[in-house]
């Protein structure tokens, strides 16, 4: 067995029978997944191959309960099926690899037996363990031992290099490698932390080298459109509860670009806000409609482009002028990192960028209001 962190673990399939003795009912005890979910995992992935019985039921192994098992604890942990299936098919391939890798070289090469002290064999094992520490820094770049790429998966994990990778992908169009690579990482990384070290510089490099002219704005468009993907089905899967203070993330009106406002929705629904994401350019007598039916404690607003500059200004006035108890109006965004003299015109609370210290802020806000 391989362990990732504690979070993420490859099962040695071969240690379990793929005799098919239990029908789904029993499978259903066993794992707690609905019988319909199993049957469409079964269509959909071709990840799950029951045989039939003498009267035409499935019938599964403990192979396959164990992969079941497997699957439901990455999808409880936040993962959509699609994405686990993925990160299940790739540690299985490069279990394989490395498998054949080894047995190549134990081939190929003598084997020489060295008796280490015990202090010795300590001392290897710490500094294996604090490789794989929860904390270390994603974009720190070094170089593996041949040990350690040949027995370590860490080494695949390095953020820069999914940078990379997934900057080939998207040159390419290639949706099925980028989201085993955003599929990998999300098994060890947190949401936050793939935000920042991932996806936050991924867009920016692509849109530096769109400007120098070396890519196309199609795989700006596909990035963009990938990226919008993964954020909402982690916002859909987070937990949520329908109690305490509603807060309301949206694009100013006008603002095409979401990502920024996506991943602030995602970080204070996993800190237990309330929130609801309206998306994209919203419609600014929508939303006062929705305001003073509502009554959020909240509304933060995010703008890219200083083109709607002007539809920002008019909501927040108009949220201003609203009778109490009205929300609390925040802002942000890329425009304002450019062009600071812009942040006085807007009457609201500025959030300054960074997307932790927003929720903190945002966070404090609420609870000095006593909402």
């Amino acid at each position: 067995m391989i362990v990732q962190n504690g979070q993420n673990e490859w099962l040695d399939l071969k240690r379990y029978s793929d005799n098919p003795i239990f029908n789904t009912k029993a499978v259903v005890q066993q794992t707690s997944v609905p019988a319909p979910t199993l049957r469409a995992w079964e269509r959909r992935y071709d990840i799950l191959s029951p045989e039939r019985g003498n009267n035409d039921y499935r019938l599964y192994s403990e192979r396959d309960i164990v992969t079941i098992r497997w699957l439901k604890e990455r999808v409880d942990a936040g993962m959509s099926i699609s994405q686990a299936i993925a990160l299940f098919r790739h540690i299985k391939e490069e279990h394989q690899r490395l498998q054949k890798e080894r047995s190549s070289s134990a081939a190929n090469t003598p084997t020489f037996y060295i008796a280490l002290p015990e202090v010795a064999q300590e001392g290897l094992t710490t500094e294996a363990t604090e490789r794989n520490q929860p904390g270390i820094d994603a974009t720190e770049e070094w170089t593996p031992t041949n040990t350690e790429q040949k027995g370590n998966y860490r080494a695949s994990y390095n953020l820069r290099t999914v940078r990379e990778q997934l900057l080939e992908a998207f040159k390419k169009l290639d949706e099925s490698t980028a989201s085993m690579l955003v599929a990998s990482v999300l098994s060890i990384y947190s949401v936050e932390q793939i935000c920042a070290d991932l996806i936050v510089p991924t867009m920016w490099q692509i849109g530096k080298l769109w400007e120098e002219g070396t890519i196309t704005v199609s795989v700006e468009h596909f990035a963009s459109g990938f990226f919008r993907g993964v954020l909402t089905n982690l916002l859909h899967v987070t937990p949520f509860s329908n109690a305490g203070s509603l807060v309301i993330v949206c694009c100013a009106p006008g603002e095409p670009h979401e990502l920024a406002a996506l991943m602030l929705a995602l970080f204070l629904r996993r800190t237990g806000i309330r929130v609801a994401y309206l998306g994209q350019s919203i419609e600014t007598a929508g939303l006062l409609q929705t305001i003073k039916q509502m009554s959020p404690a909240l509304i933060c607003v995010s703008l890219s482009i200083p083109a709607y500059l002007s539809t920002l200004i008019d909501l927040a006035r108009q949220v201003q002028t609203m009778p109490e108890p009205r929300p609390l109006f925040a802002f942000g965004g890329q425009v304002f990192a450019h062009y600071t003299h812009l942040i006085s015109q807007v009457p609201g609370i500025y959030l300054d960028g960074d997307l932790k210290k927003s929720v903190v802020q945002l966070q404090r806000m609420i609870a000095e209001r006593g909402l």
